[in-house]
């Protein structure tokens, strides 16, 4: 099973998933053993203090493709623009309340 969890330090979860620095790909294999890779995240982002963007055409692709091949990703908010766009490309998405990253592959069910 393959995971991303957006990190900022790469110990806890980061609170916007679309505006983390680095993703951490989890690959759980058969046994329970957990491999983790970083990826940084290259995502522009033109958010204006208020949070709002320039257009409401604001997309994800990229993340999506960077994050390409993985079974979920976890985290603890998703963005309605991030979430629609990883929703249309097939991608599930779970919401934590763990803020620690060993804490959240530890709950996971294979």
């Amino acid at each position: 099973m393959k995971i991303a969890i957006p990190t900022n330090d790469r110990k806890t979860v980061a609170e916007r998933s679309g505006r983390a620095t680095e993703f951490a790909m989890v690959d759980i294999d058969a046994t329970g053993t957990a491999k983790i890779e970083y990826l940084i995240n290259e995502h522009e982002h033109t958010h204006h203090a208020d949070g709002s963007h320039d257009n409401e055409d604001h997309g994800h692709g990229d993340l999506v493709e960077l994050l390409g091949g993985i079974d979920i990703i976890i985290g603890y908010k998703f963005g309605p623009h991030f979430s629609r766009d990883f929703y249309k490309a097939g991608i599930k998405m779970k919401l934590t309340k763990l803020k620690i990253i060993d804490d959240v592959i530890e709950s996971i069910e294979l």
